[in-house]
Formats: C-alpha cells, structure tokens, sequence
C-alpha cells in the first residue's frame, strides 16, 4: 500500500509536467507580452533550478553515450596509426640493412690486406648444419670462379676456406671448426704460432709459437703465408687477449679472439688463391 508521502510525490509530479505542457503551449502561442507572457516568464524562473539539475544529470550520460559511440571508431583508427607505424619501422629496418649491405661490399672492394688479389664477392646464406662442423653457405660457387681451399675474408679478417663447391653453392669451413688451423705472426714481435679451432667459439688460443719475444694482450696476428700454404700474407685473424704463466709451465698460455665473426656477417670476399 503506498504511503501518503508517495502519493503527494507523484501528485506533484504530475502537476510539473501538466504545468510545462501548459508552458510549452502558451510559449508556442505568443510573445512575452500580456499575461500569457507574465506567466510563462514566472514559470521559467520556476523550473529554472529544475531544468539545471536535470541538465547536470544528464551532461556525464551524454558525455558517456558519445564516448560509447565513438570508441568503436577509435580503436579503428588506433589500430590503422599501429600499422602505419609497424610498416614505418619496416621500411627504417630495410633502408638500414640496404646501407650496410653496401658499406660492407664497398669495404670488401678495397680490402687493405688483399689490395693485389682478385676476388669473387658473395653472400652468406646458410648456417652451419649442425654442431659438429662450422661451416656457412654462399649463394655462388664455380660458375662464379670459386674454387675449394680458397681463403675467404671480411672486411674485418680472415674468416675460413672454402670447402665444398657447386656450381651456384660454396660452403666455407670457418676457423672455428675442429678441422681449422692458421699460422699466424705477431706484427709486433714477429713470433710465429698455429691458430686451431676448438668448435662454435671465437676465442682460442695460441699454440706452437716460437721465437723468444713476450707476447702481450692487445698484439695483432695475422696470417704467416707460409709456402705452400692455403692463406695469403698479412691477413688480419686475431688479436690477444691474455697471457698468462702459471707456476710450473714451461710456455705461457696466450688466448687470442679472433677478428672476424661469420655470425654478424652478411657479405665475404672469395680471394683467387694460390695466384695462377
């Protein structure tokens, strides 16, 4: 049963909304002159307080619908500016790569070491097939004129010899692999010492050497271009890292790093060698 307070409310109710329907009226029927206008005047200023609060009520639903409305069409546009921006950093990436690419064949062009042998430039294309050989692939072979033990270099060293060969496909046996070895000289003490591959790692050490000099960290190897031997003078393998002795060694340990590493490499030079 509804309370007498429930009633008043809904009679008052009832009374605004004839009394605006009778505002609505007189507005829509003349000016704001006479007596029509007085009381239309006076019920604005009633239903003033009235009209701001519901206004205020409904602004944030307002607010709120609008929002609804168009966050549909926001995150559409997010997602097109996220894909501008991906294709964006796309392009960057490519043009990046592109200016390296050629910074690295300019280098291989004008190699300092090889200024007097020919050459073939190639790319890596292939890894090594498994852990038990270090070995990369290059996308030409012997239509191109490369041929098996030829050294093969980047603009920062020596990096292996070339072992199989196709006719478009050379795989080359980096310095890394079990199978690899290098005489190398010190360019400042001029010692002479035998560079072997220990597996998938750029730092080795430095056995067989000879001559009385100290070697000390920082010394550059290069190849010793023995007679006969499958690497050219003067090319750059090596740099030493330590040298240590331990109480009772007869030979102090030097463990070197070598210079060129065949995993941030993308672009080598094939050297026509033994020069015919």
């Amino acid at each position: 049963m509804a309370s007498p307070r429930g009633n008043r409310r809904r009679t008052v109710l009832i009374l605004l909304i004839l009394t605006s329907i009778t505002v609505i009226t007189l507005d829509s029927r003349g000016g704001d002159s006479g007596v029509g206008g007085q009381i239309r005047n006076t019920a604005r200023d009633v239903f003033a307080p009235v009209q701001d609060g519901v206004d205020q009520i409904l602004q944030p639903v307002g607010d709120w619908w609008d929002g609804v409305t168009k966050a549909g069409a926001i995150k559409a546009e997010n997602r097109k500016l996220r894909r501008q921006l991906q294709a964006a950093r796309g392009e960057v990436a490519t043009a990046k790569s592109a200016v390296r690419d050629i910074r690295d064949l300019r280098t291989l062009s004008k190699l300092p070491f090889a200024t007097d042998l020919k050459g073939v430039n190639a790319e890596i294309i292939l890894g090594s097939p498994g852990n038990f050989e270090a070995t990369v692939g290059l996308n030409k072979g012997s239509d191109a004129g490369i041929a098996s033990n030829q050294p093969v270099v980047s603009g920062a060293g020596l990096i292996g010899r070339v072992g199989r060969v196709s006719g478009q496909r050379a795989t080359v046996v980096l310095l890394t692999d079990r199978d690899s070895g290098v005489v190398v000289r010190n360019t400042r003490t001029n010692q002479r010492g035998v560079i072997n591959g220990h597996g998938d790692t750029t730092v080795l050490t430095l056995d067989n050497i000879d001559g009385d000099g100290t070697m000390k960290a920082g010394d550059l190897l290069v190849t010793a271009g023995t007679d006969g031997g499958p690497f050219p003078p003067g090319i750059p393998v090596a740099r030493v890292t330590s040298v240590r002795k331990r109480p009772g060694d007869l030979l102090a340990r030097v463990t070197v790093v070598l210079l060129a590493n065949a995993s941030n490499t993308e672009f080598v030079r094939v050297l026509v060698w033994p020069v015919p």
